[in-house]
């Protein structure tokens, strides 16, 4: 009597008759690509998402912009911790609401149902994720310069793969975190309580390059180094349990 293992047996949809079928298990990248696309697809024709990040970075930025030191040393020297802590917060808006479509349209159980390995489906929402953070990022950064003087001219390089580094790391903690938490009922609390212990490598990662970046100084090789192994263990967690993430 031939037994099927618990991950192969959780990704085969039950048949209308009670027993198992066969299922032709769609191959990853192309999951991966249509999440990304349905999300990306979403957010362009509702903007919803976005825009309301936009508006929340521009309240913000312009609130800064009245509080903080008159003299541009002081600003420039304020300005890359500033910038990531806005992009975090403003980030939540967007995280918090990665599984919004799904949880309303009834298309989770779907997701559970799905046979493919659900890890996938994860880099698909990462990547929308990340998409919409970067956006938001170069949004901010303009913003910076017209409400804080901030001069990108000589940093746009380090600060642009900062951003890109950052996003990937904030997208991947937020979506596995949010999917953890969607079914939780104080799920817009408990998304930030878990995000922000998470995600501090990456703030002060991100605002080291980014000062060093507007100083004109070099990076330190171990600064990328550690950065992108931060972000490479959390794409690859995410990856590993996000089939047990969506069983629960």
């Amino acid at each position: 009597m031939s037994t099927v293992p618990a991950s192969e047996a959780r990704s085969q949809p039950k048949a209308s008759g009670g027993g198992w079928r066969a299922a032709v298990r769609a191959p990853g990248p192309a999951v991966t690509r249509a999440v990304l696309a349905k999300d990306l697809l979403l957010d362009f024709r509702t903007r919803d998402r976005l825009g309301h990040m936009a508006v929340f970075a521009l309240l913000v930025v312009a609130l800064l912009s009245i509080v903080v030191p008159a003299s541009r040393t002081e600003r420039l020297a304020w300005s890359p911790a500033l910038l990531w802590v806005v992009l975090l917060f403003t980030s939540l808006l967007g995280l918090a609401r990665s599984f919004q479509s799904e949880t309303e349209g009834g298309a989770l159980a779907l997701l559970v149902q799905a046979p493919v390995d659900r890890g996938w489906v994860f880099l698909g929402k990462a990547g929308a994720n990340a998409v919409a953070l970067i956006g938001v990022e170069l949004w901010t950064g303009v913003l910076f310069s017209v409400f804080l003087d901030v001069d990108w001219s000589g940093a746009w390089r380090a600060a642009l793969v900062a951003g890109l580094l950052g996003a990937l790391g904030l997208a991947a903690l937020g979506t596995l975190l949010s999917a953890m938490s969607v079914a939780v009922r104080f799920r817009e609390f408990l998304l930030p309580v878990l995000l922000f212990p998470l995600v501090l490598p990456v703030l002060v990662l991100a605002s080291s390059i980014t000062g060093a970046a507007l100083a004109e100084r070099p990076v330190p090789a171990l600064w990328w180094g550690v950065f992108a192994l931060y972000d490479w263990v959390f794409v690859s967690l995410g990856y590993l349990v996000f089939d047990y993430v969506l069983e629960d």
